[in-house]
């Protein structure tokens, strides 16, 4: 009795046994808020890479299927359930690859036209490798003041 909250004990005490209690209070408590359950989905389906690394784009969309999954644990244990597992499996890896911006068009496509699709830790791994020379080339201008495009020209120029 020590652990059940004092507005909760006059329910328990009148009980006649431990499933009973554990029961009645899965029955009022443990219910799935449908209005987070929707704001989740909404999150999942809307988030983009925008402006933010690969990594951190990454990150928010496993912290929400992480939430989502403990909110909506997905079954386990028979055939269906693998199968369930494997088509959900597909279609974060949809999510992930719908959020990058076009940049990612080339990686997005080469992981598309897998014959096995990949699981969505390893299509990040991948587009990560291709977000790390991006970075190079973006910041190979950072300091002059001038896009890439112009660099080149201004290059070529002063050898001819």
């Amino acid at each position: 009795m020590c652990n059940v909250s004092k507005e909760l004990v006059t329910g328990v005490l009148l009980s006649s046994n431990a499933h009973d209690i554990w029961s009645a209070l899965e029955e009022r408590f443990d219910k799935v808020n449908g209005s987070r359950e929707y704001q989740l989905h909404r999150k999942i389906f809307t988030l983009t890479l925008g402006t933010s690394s690969i990594s951190v784009y990454f990150i928010r969309l496993k912290d929400l299927w992480d939430e989502y999954d403990s909110l909506m644990p997905p079954p386990c244990g028979c055939p269906k359930s693998k199968e369930f597992l494997k088509h959900l499996q597909h279609q974060r890896l949809y999510y992930f690859l719908m959020g990058l911006n076009e940049g990612y068009n080339k990686g997005r496509s080469q992981i598309l036209l897998k014959t096995r699709l990949p699981t969505v830790s390893q299509a990040y791994a991948m587009i990560g490798q291709d977000e790390s020379p991006k970075i190079v080339a973006g910041n190979q201008y950072a300091n002059t003041g001038i896009g890439p495009t112009a660099f080149f020209y201004i290059t070529r120029r002063s050898y001819f």
